[in-house]
């Protein structure tokens, strides 16, 4: 081998080390890079958060401090080994994988906010799985534990403990809880009438629960996600009245007018309105509308698997709906999915 190419082959295996060490520390710093996500529902990657407590986030964009008043940031999601397995387990809906994860770092020693967001998570897979009580007890310890270090999650664990109360029959608990999120600012005032609404609905009192969920729906300063789960709300309300026609005429002007040209939204709202759908065209009379249910609730049971609620719901619609159309066999293999056994 002659000097030149010697010398060549060294240069290149410079090149391909340097590149290597650029791309590495371009991933490392990717990694490291942080998420805010403001109540507007505007994104805000590849900053570092200094600060999150419940009043105020403070983090690193560029070369610049920004500083954001709690109550304008709907979440965070501070770069951590440890928590990410179970943030993508949770918003997969794999809440049993969450819960794995979840006890294996429990003895891991985590310190400080990686320790609270954990305690967090805990409660919301828990609530997210179905078993409120649980979900309750761990809640009320986060509370306890980060309440006077104004941790950010303090706030969701409130509204968490409103909902688990729910879930358990106890609206007279859900109601303290949700009235106690007045301190923490406007979202959360208007996220408290919220489940307020909800827990009126599930008491069946529809008139003053769709009152509630339109005072939501309709007040201006309101972050568009708390809108249009006031609007998901709203048309339960009418579902469960029994008006049809109109909770579909609602759920088509909101959902899915035009929803081909924007692309599918995985989202829970849209998941209970194309459920609700199904619902509707169930409750309406003839062959035609019981076909059209058919494809609603098949669309609801596919697309949205992963929220185990909406997923189970959907199956045992199935179950009416074949029963109804005189096909036994595709109601008894709807209803052992709506079991688990699929």
């Amino acid at each position: 081998m002659s000097y030149s190419s010697k010398t060549q082959n060294s240069g290149s295996r410079a090149l391909v080390a340097s590149l290597a060490v650029v791309v590495s520390c371009f991933f490392l710093s990717s990694l490291k890079a942080d998420v805010v996500v403001q109540s507007s529902g505007k994104r805000i990657d590849g900053v570092t958060v200094l600060s999150a407590k419940w009043d105020q986030v403070l983090f690193k964009q560029g070369g610049n401090t920004v500083k954001l008043i709690g109550d304008k940031v709907a979440s965070i999601q501070r770069e951590s080994a440890y928590l990410q397995p179970v943030r993508s387990a949770i918003s997969s809906g794999d809440y049993a994988r969450a819960l794995s994860s979840i006890s294996k770092l429990d003895g891991r020693g985590l310190k400080g906010w990686q320790a609270a967001e954990l305690q967090y998570l805990k409660g919301k897979a828990h609530l997210a799985a179905g078993d409120a009580g649980k979900a309750d007890g761990v809640f009320k310890e986060f509370i306890a534990a980060n309440k006077e270090t104004k941790d950010y999650w303090l706030p969701h664990a409130i509204y968490g403990r409103g909902q688990a109360s729910l879930d358990l029959g106890r609206g007279n608990s859900a109601q303290t809880h949700f009235q106690g999120l007045a301190p923490y600012g406007p979202t959360w005032v208007l996220r408290a009438k919220l489940g307020e609404a909800q827990g009126l609905f599930l008491a069946k009192k529809y008139v003053e629960s769709r009152a509630k969920f339109n005072e939501v729906a309709n007040n201006r300063k309101a972050p568009d996600s708390l809108k249009i789960d006031a609007v998901v709300g709203r048309i339960d309300v009418i579902v469960s009245q029994k008006q049809y026609d109109k909770a579909i005429s609602d759920l088509e002007k909101t959902f899915f007018t035009g929803s081909t040209t924007r692309g599918l939204d995985y989202g829970k709202s849209r998941a209970r309105a194309t459920y609700l759908m199904g619902v509707c065209y169930k409750g309406l009379t003839g062959k035609g509308n019981l076909e059209k249910a058919e494809i609603w609730l098949l669309k609801a049971a596919v697309l949205y698997r992963h929220h185990k609620d909406i997923y189970v719901k959907s199956c045992n619609g199935l179950v009416d709906v074949y029963k109804q159309l005189g096909r036994t066999e595709r109601a008894t293999e709807w209803g052992r999915r709506a079991g688990g056994k699929s």
